[in-house]
């Protein structure tokens, strides 16, 4: 099984659908992806410098 890749528009795009419809759940099985991860990329879009930290610690 082949790890799927998201582009940035459809992340965005998720993103506003998520915003303007407010439920996660019910957009991410209509997208066919996972609750975290919708969750994930609106973290990582509501603060980016904090998501980037976070894996440069883990790097070190």
């Amino acid at each position: 099984m082949s790890k799927r890749v998201f582009d940035d528009s459809f992340k965005k795009a998720s993103i506003d659908l998520s915003n303007s419809q407010g439920a996660i759940k019910e957009i991410a099985d209509e997208l066919g992806i996972s609750q975290n991860l919708l969750s994930k990329w609106k973290r990582v879009q509501q603060n980016p410098n904090r998501s980037l930290q976070f894996f440069q610690k883990i790097r070190n």
